[in-house]
């Protein structure tokens, strides 16, 4: 009775030791072979310069939402051919935040950022600049001249080319500005970047002048261009409506048949002062984010994925077209 017992005892030890039996013999090894194979050349392909091989980022920017996804995100992932992502923050000082800028960008998958006051200046912007672009990314500026403060920055990857646009003939001395046009390979036209910072406590003969020179910039942007957005820090206060400066602005975005696309709060108590304005460009999947735990400011950031429109060309109609003003005679 003790030996059939032991002998049992015995079976059972060896099944638990034993693996349990494979199906198909090396089938599973096979294809985890066939996979790292596939792995290591996707990951060859990123380090190869050049050409037209889309890069790891631009894959995972790609990929099927997944079921941990909010709907946002899903949206955001699921866009069409020739559509960037890009972000707006004011930064309130570059300087000491740069590798989380860059930490930023490559977080949210942006191939476009667009930063306010950013305080640099001549000497140090490139230097800092360099340090809050991720690999891949160039950058176009604008430092305040004299005093401390201001200053805008567009930092773009290499998904696109771009070159700076500048307007040498304006004066303008009411906002910041840098201007940055981009060109895609799934766009049949460029799309202009225009981010700007206008400072606040403008009496209303200051803000008569700021919207007089924006028109201005609008007026020669379109001359050349009929796809574009302007973005940045208006300090416009948007959300209400019954302010004369936030109706008079109204009034020059219509009169030039613009979009502005952001309807909540940017800033901290509660305003809506940085804005997304469109001509001719597609805006989607925008969202609004609190990211003080990565980059420290009393604004948020805005996201958001733009794409030119399909379009016949407006530029010789901008051209042609007299200017309407958007305010027929002066108080």
């Amino acid at each position: 009775m003790a030996s059939r017992q032991q002998e049992e005892e015995k079976k059972e030890k060896d099944r638990r030791q034993c693996p349990p039996e494979q199906t198909g013999g090396d089938q599973g090894d096979d294809e985890r072979g066939d996979e790292d194979e596939k792995r290591d050349q996707e990951e060859e392909e990123t380090k190869q310069p050049g050409g037209k091989t889309k890069t790891k980022r631009q894959r995972d920017k790609d990929s099927q939402c997944s079921n941990e996804q909010t709907v946002d995100q899903c949206e955001i992932n699921q866009t069409p051919p020739g559509t960037i992502r890009l972000g707006l923050l004011n930064t309130r000082s570059m300087t000491k935040k740069a590798p989380r800028i860059s930490e930023l960008i490559t977080q949210n998958n942006l191939d476009v950022f667009l930063t306010t006051e950013t305080w640099l200046k001549h000497a140090t912007a490139d230097g800092v600049l360099s340090k809050a672009s991720p690999q891949r990314f160039s950058f176009h500026s604008q430092v305040r001249a004299g005093t401390r403060g201001g200053g805008v920055s567009n930092q773009f990857s290499d998904v696109m080319r771009g070159k700076q646009i500048q307007f040498d003939s304006l004066i303008i001395t009411t906002f910041e500005f840098v201007v940055t046009e981009l060109q895609h390979d799934d766009w049949n036209q460029p799309v202009v970047i225009i981010n700007l910072y206008h400072p606040p406590g403008n009496n209303k003969k200051e803000f008569r002048k700021f919207l007089d020179e924006f028109q201005s910039l609008l007026d020669a942007v379109k001359k050349n261009y009929s796809s574009f957005i302007v973005a940045g820090d208006f300090n416009i206060h948007v959300n209400k409506e019954w302010r004369s400066d936030t109706d008079e602005f109204d009034s020059l975005l219509q009169c030039n048949d613009l979009t502005q696309h952001v309807n909540e709060p940017t800033h901290k108590a509660g305003n809506t002062l940085d804005l997304v304005i469109t001509s001719n460009v597609e805006i989607s999947g925008l969202v609004v984010q609190d990211e003080k735990k990565v980059v420290k400011s009393d604004h948020y950031t805005v996201y958001f994925n733009a794409k030119p429109k399909d379009t016949t060309d407006k530029i010789e109609e901008n051209k042609n077209e007299e200017q309407k003003p958007f305010r027929e005679t002066e108080e």
